[in-house]
């Protein structure tokens, strides 16, 4: 079954360096928090069409990740 697989921040930090849109940004070690902080001011500081656009695609790939996380993350409690 696809929920047994398991991934570690580690893993979700690789997953993040694979995806070109991520590249200008924080993503080891993982922390969704400052990697959604770093593209949301991305967004506000965008002055051009296509910054705006690769900030678009970075907070989808963001979005992917997000579910990524919530679904297959080990969590140790």
């Amino acid at each position: 079954m696809l929920t047994d697989v398991v991934l570690t921040e580690a893993d979700l930090s690789a997953v993040a360096e694979a995806a070109l849109a991520l590249l200008p940004f924080p993503v080891r070690p993982w922390n969704r928090e400052k990697l959604w902080t770093a593209v949301l001011d991305a967004q506000i500081n965008a002055k051009t069409r296509v910054d705006r656009e690769l900030v678009a695609e970075a907070r989808g790939a963001l979005q992917v990740l997000d579910a990524i996380e919530r679904f297959f993350l080990r969590r140790d409690e």
